[in-house]
């Protein structure tokens, strides 16, 4: 029987000092910039006014998007 300290295959736990994690699903456009964020909260760390704002490429998708629902 394996430790509780003991993944196996999956390799090492992530360290976070804020405790257990949870897989979320988030869109891949935004994937890196919100674990930065949420490194930056687990650390203590103020978050940045420009580290919010959406990527350039997912802003413009959303746009296209909308305006084809429009036509």
């Amino acid at each position: 029987m394996k430790k509780k300290t003991e993944r196996g295959s999956r390799g090492p736990a992530p360290n976070w000092n804020l405790g257990r994690t949870k897989t979320i699903r988030v869109p891949i456009a935004i994937a890196d910039q919100l674990l930065k964020i949420a490194r930056k909260i687990d650390r203590g760390e103020p978050i940045e006014p420009q580290m919010l704002k959406a990527p350039i490429n997912y802003t413009e998708n959303k746009f296209i998007e909308e305006l084809s629902k429009d036509q």
